[in-house]
């Protein structure tokens, strides 16, 4: 199998090896962004429950505390809001807003670098089928044998590597708009806790009664 994998990355030429390390490095930003997401906060409506439930106890001591137990940029961004809490609700919600800009670089790390593969992968692969095709002629005219036979198998190897820049070109392509419509779900959810957040330590503020369906368990828990 790798003397295999060995004989098409020659017969591609120089190119293939740019693809080579084109793929290995989008696999690698793919599997540090999916250790990334698995590594964030899932549940939360869990957390703002906990969270207004010690809000509710006039225990914000208890709700940081609540956030540092947690992993994800999440809580980091709810306790970030929580240390403001005594503001009013423009100042937590400027402090919320300034917090979620700052994590949102980090939810988009090397993304850039996906899609600037996704693009320039296809061109590599074709700059590698134009070098092969001119090489292929050159040995056709040396040899002076025009042939189909001779012809189509010097086409053949040059069509190696728009073949591998096309299959880099896809790979990255799925990744970058899956991470993408990721990244969107996430800052939405985050935007939303932020919210309820801001409102909860409003309600706090007042004296007013926070709404329960903020922070009570759902039914049946």
């Amino acid at each position: 199998m790798f003397s295999g994998f060995l004989s098409v990355m020659q017969k591609g030429g120089p190119d293939m090896w740019i693809l080579l390390l084109l793929s290995i490095t989008v696999v690698a930003i793919v599997i540090e962004r999916l250790v990334f997401f698995a590594s964030q906060h899932g549940d939360t409506k869990g957390l703002l429950r906990d969270i207004g439930k010690k809000i509710s106890a006039d225990d914000l001591d208890g709700a940081i505390k609540i956030c540092q137990q947690q992993k994800g940029m999440l809580p980091r961004i709810l306790e970030f809001g929580l240390r403001r809490g005594e503001k009013n609700r423009a100042d937590i919600t400027d402090a919320l807003s300034i917090a979620l800009m700052e994590h949102l670089n980090a939810l988009e790390r090397n993304l850039g670098v996906i899609g600037t593969i996704a693009v320039i992968a296809p061109f590599v692969g074709l700059a590698g089928t134009v070098l092969g095709i001119i090489h292929a002629f050159d040995e056709i005219a040396l040899k002076g044998n025009s042939s189909p036979a001779v012809v189509a198998q010097g086409v053949s190897e040059a069509l190696i590597t728009t073949f591998g820049g096309l299959c880099v070109a896809i790979v990255a392509v799925i990744f970058f708009n899956y991470f993408k419509s990721r990244i969107k779900a996430y800052n939405q959810e985050m935007i939303v806790a932020a919210n309820q957040l801001a409102e909860m330590l409003h309600f706090h503020n007042t004296g007013a009664p926070i709404p329960t369906e903020l922070y009570q368990p759902t039914s049946g828990k």
